[in-house]
């Protein structure tokens, strides 16, 4: 017998397959306990998104799931957010289709990179009032741990949220995490929150003509948080790296075609590149101003470099916005030669690929596989295969009964 069926009598639940639907679901978190999961999975049943992520879960497919326990729901700024639609949101951004587990441990732990290495999975958060990427692909979660016995952390969570406990049901990989993982906002948010504010000033004074095709310009800023920009990878330099560089650069500043190549030179437009495409990535990319951009990593660090040399490391990665992804660097990169017809190709390249229907089911990155009729980022995003489905009550119960047994 399932496991999950074994010790479903010391929690009290009795929940059959048949009545195995969303509010056998809700009843079994119920009772056992997990009443912050329970009444938000209610909530989100309201909805026809809602609706819909639980009866996937209930489904018998593969699916990794990050649960908040009951502290985690307590939070002021959570316990706030009473709109239905932006819990079913917030719930959707906790699922992960396909396993995340570690192949090589029999305690089936949470696949996880070690700093500065770090493993992203994409959700079924495909909400486009809270995400807007390429192809309308789901938003990421980032997470990483400091060493291999210490506790694994999501990246752009505030406070930090780690994970507590993993377990394999059934079909469902289910890790109770100390925080409810909130969707990544726009890049003005960010850019407070990142240390970013320099760029994000010389980004709204910089623009782009015509961005809108109908003779309307934008700063470069509203252009990369316009709904029109689906997807783009931003090398941010930090405060301090545009403040030892202000010198250098204020000879531009009344030179709007040079600041617009050199704002172009720091982001690739059309796609969002994570950490473990760009550093396994065996070719180049090409920026929004046309040039070739390399890179590399030692023992020192992960770097990005222009053609004309000017280099710079990366001093954090995959900060997530709502439609891309912003990686910190520690200098600007130089490069005032723009070549429009490489950008242009580039782009559409991009956004061909990514307008064709995939489906991830495992991390990102540059030797795993997605299924559907496209591969996603240039063949470069991936996934673990799905495996066979067992009893769904099993599954859903087993969840609640991990949850219950860890908080």
């Amino acid at each position: 017998m399932h496991r999950s069926l074994v010790l479903l009598p010391i929690l009290g639940l009795s929940v059959s397959a048949q009545s195995l639907n969303a509010t056998g679901l809700i009843q079994a978190l119920q009772g056992a306990g997990l009443t912050g999961l329970a009444s938000a999975a209610a909530l989100a049943n309201q909805t026809e998104a809602g609706q819909s992520l639980i009866q996937a879960l209930v489904s018998g497919n593969n699916y990794t799931v990050f649960a908040p326990n009951n502290a985690a729901f307590q939070a002021p700024a959570v316990a706030a957010i009473t709109d239905a639609d932006t819990i079913a949101a917030i719930l959707a951004y906790h699922v992960l289709p396909g396993s995340y587990a570690n192949a090589t441990d029999k305690t089936a732990e949470l696949q996880s990179g070690v700093a500065p290495s770090v493993t992203v999975g994409r959700s079924v958060l495909t909400n486009s009032s809270f995400v807007n990427l390429e192809g309308g692909k789901g938003q990421v979660c980032a997470w990483t741990r400091n060493n291999a016995s210490s506790p694994i952390y999501f990246l752009d969570q505030t406070p930090e949220n780690t994970v507590l406990s993993t377990i394999a049901v059934g079909n469902l990989l289910v890790a109770t995490i100390s925080g409810v993982l909130i969707p990544p906002g726009n890049l003005s948010t960010v850019a407070v929150a990142n240390n970013l504010t320099m760029l994000a000033t010389v980004g709204t004074t910089v623009s782009i003509p015509d961005f809108y095709g109908n003779g309307t310009s934008a700063t470069v800023v509203e252009a990369l948080e316009s709904s029109q920009t689906k997807g783009f990878t931003l090398f941010a330099p930090d405060n301090a790296a545009l403040t030892a560089a202000s010198s250098a650069l204020a000879s531009l500043a009344n030179n709007q075609t040079a600041l617009l190549t050199l704002l172009g030179a720091h982001y690739i437009n059309g796609t969002s590149y994570y950490s473990p495409e760009l550093l396994g990535a065996s070719g180049d990319f090409i920026s929004a101003s046309g040039q070739t951009l390399k890179f590399s990593s030692n023992s020192t660090g992960a770097y990005v470099t222009t053609q004309t040399g000017s280099e710079a490391r990366i001093v954090k990665s995959d900060v997530l916005v709502e439609n891309g992804v912003v990686h910190i660097i520690d200098g600007v990169l130089v490069n005032l030669n723009s070549n429009p017809a490489a950008a242009s190709s580039a782009y559409n390249s991009a956004t061909s690929v990514a307008g064709q229907s995939t489906t991830q089911t495992g991390p990102v990155g540059p030797t795993s596989t997605s299924t559907g009729s496209g591969s996603g980022s240039g063949g470069k995003n991936g996934a673990l295969s799905v495996r066979s489905s067992s009893t769904v009550a099993g599954v859903a119960l087993g969840l609640a009964l991990f949850m219950g047994l860890v908080l």
